[in-house]
């Protein structure tokens, strides 16, 4: 697709959906489906203070052999009034979260998620993702703190405020995608900042058990940040990225999509799945509810454990091979 075009009717396409003007975000659609120009049949508007992926032409009407597309469609919705922007806007939202997404995110986590990002978007855009990552660090950071106070009260409460984290940390995705508003630093920022809370929260549960307990805790966190270290610098060596979910073991493909490795038709997916962070801070919410960090010790330390085992092993396999 070398130029796209686009028609209005009316001034539908002024219409604001999730934060863009219909008409940014058409133009933004086209320029992801590969366009390399867009032409709009429209008077000359402001299409907002970024900039643009590919440039736009305003003329009083397309050429008589152009087939164009609809600047107030919006998720094969019509802008046709406020409630159909409404169920636009949230058909949009819908379709924001990851397609290889865990099972505490597919299931609950979204109802949530997506009605927080939906306020965000009609906020400033000066209300960036990296901001929401950043509210959700210090979420965080205080459910730790709280963990480590050992009594039921803010045990219970660190326990809230971390599932709340995590339903922030898919906020910030959302909120990305929506906008357009993605960025380097905002990926690592993202998988940076799991990492943090999620190792201060089991190494503070540990601590507040005391004794064998807290060896464990840091122990575990120990284990996982070796891991983590280790995913990030193959990940960025092979992609120049902190995505981590491009990151393969030697018995996945290396050309596998995220789609394909995280299918829910592969056993070996939910099996994954109870190593994934919204499954496990779910189910730490629900042992700090009941009275019970311990069990967050003891979880973080088996996977802590099973992680570091695959990390050896790992690397054992690609030695071999490269020796071969």
């Amino acid at each position: 697709m070398a130029v796209a075009f686009l028609e209005t009717t009316g001034e539908r396409h002024l219409q604001r959906i999730g934060g863009l003007t219909a008409l940014e975000r058409r133009v933004r659609e086209l320029a992801k489906a590969g366009a390399a120009k867009v032409v709009i049949a429209a008077a000359l508007v402001d299409l907002g203070a970024r900039k643009l992926p590919v440039p736009v032409e305003f003329v009083p009407a397309l050429p008589a052999d152009a087939v164009p597309e609809r600047a107030d469609v919006i998720a094969g919705i019509e802008l046709v009034d406020a409630a159909a922007c409404k169920r636009a806007e949230w058909q949009l939202i819908r379709r924001m979260n990851k397609s290889f997404e865990g099972p505490v995110d597919a299931l609950i986590n979204w109802r949530f998620s997506m009605r927080i990002t939906r306020v965000l978007s009609h906020c400033s855009l000066r209300v960036t993702p990296n901001h929401v990552t950043i509210a959700a660090i210090l979420v965080g950071v205080l459910a730790a703190w709280l963990v480590g106070r050992g009594t039921y009260v803010p045990v219970a409460i660190a326990g809230v405020l971390l599932e709340l984290n995590s339903i922030l940390d898919s906020c910030d995705g959302e909120l990305a995608r929506l906008r357009y508003q993605y960025s380097k630093i905002g990926q690592w920022l993202d998988n940076l900042s799991d990492d943090i809370v999620d190792n201060l929260f089991i190494a503070l549960a540990g601590a507040s058990l005391g004794g064998g307990w807290a060896s464990l805790g840091i122990a575990a966190a120990s284990g996982r940040v070796l891991v983590s270290l280790a995913t990030y610098v193959s990940v960025y060596r092979a992609t120049g990225t902190g995505d981590v979910f491009a990151f393969r073991w030697w018995f996945e493909s290396s050309t596998a999509s995220a789609d394909e490795v995280y299918s829910p038709r592969s056993p070996a997916t939910w099996l994954r799945s109870l190593g994934r962070r919204d499954t496990y801070v779910f189910v730490w919410m629900l042992a700090c509810l009941a009275g019970f960090p311990v069990w967050i010790v003891v979880h973080g330390a088996v996977i802590s454990a099973i992680n570091v085992s695959l990390l050896v092993l790992h690397h054992t396999v690609f030695r071999g091979r490269r020796a071969a």
